[in-house]
């Protein structure tokens, strides 16, 4: 069982790295082999939109005319049972290099040969070989766990990408910002400066990854089905 964490900070030591850490060693705790990927020290980059990849209807990963580190990245994936996608919330969205990675993957890992609500050119996944959990970590330098509905357009986004790798999202976590103090009016400005990750937010990290390896090990996680997941996000979850 290998659980491989993608993860988007541009601060390798700091609280999105710490949560991640937290849940590759709860996967871990119940026979996990983990990996994490630090996206900043790869060669990613930027889509040309030359569509070598949406043409490609035949490949397992389809091709890719630029010559980086993303397919490594792909290959891992590939081999891997459970997917974390983590990345710290920039104005309300995940970073720009989780974007950037996102783009250059979608169709190298998914067909345009899906239907969605009868709308037929769809995503859909291509490693249909098994089915992967994913899970979510994002967290937050000024903005506390009240206003996560205000400020987290990430999370939604990243749990789409269960359908990539042929999967469905088992959890997901919002680290909102927790204070070192009672902020005074003039250091709300200074917000960031004050921010600290505690002790239960790493619990809940450690028992996401837990819960992903569980999940993993029961043989529970449900491959990719767009119809499942259209209702689902209906209902919230």
């Amino acid at each position: 069982m290998k659980i491989l964490a993608l993860n988007a900070t541009y601060r390798p030591t700091k609280t999105t790295t710490r949560l991640t850490q937290s849940a590759l060693e709860g996967a871990a705790s119940v026979g996990a082999n983990t990996e994490m990927v630090m996206l900043r020290d790869k060669n990613i980059q930027f889509c040309k939109n030359c569509l070598t990849c949406y043409k490609d209807l035949e490949s397992e990963i389809a091709p890719c005319t630029i010559d980086d580190d993303v397919g490594e990245i792909l290959e891992k994936i590939r081999d891997a049972d459970g997917i974390i996608m983590a990345s710290p919330v920039h104005c309300g969205f995940v970073t720009g290099l989780m974007t950037a990675f996102v783009e250059r993957i979608a169709f190298r890992l998914c067909r345009p040969t899906g239907e969605i609500m009868g709308l037929k050119g769809c995503p859909e996944p291509r490693l249909t070989e098994k089915a992967r959990a994913v899970a979510t970590i994002v967290s937050a330098g000024g903005m506390p766990i009240e206003m996560r509905e205000y400020c987290d357009l990430g999370t939604p986004w990243l749990k789409e990408m269960a359908g990539f790798f042929n999967g469905e999202c088992i959890g997901d976590i919002y680290a909102g910002a927790v204070f070192t103090k009672k902020l005074q009016d003039e250091e709300w400005s200074k917000s960031f400066l004050f921010r600290e990750l505690t002790e239960e937010q790493l619990q809940e990290a450690f028992d996401l990854g837990v819960k992903m390896a569980e999940v993993i090990k029961s043989e529970k996680v449900r491959p990719y089905n767009p119809e499942i997941f259209m209702k689902e996000g209906d209902q919230g979850n």
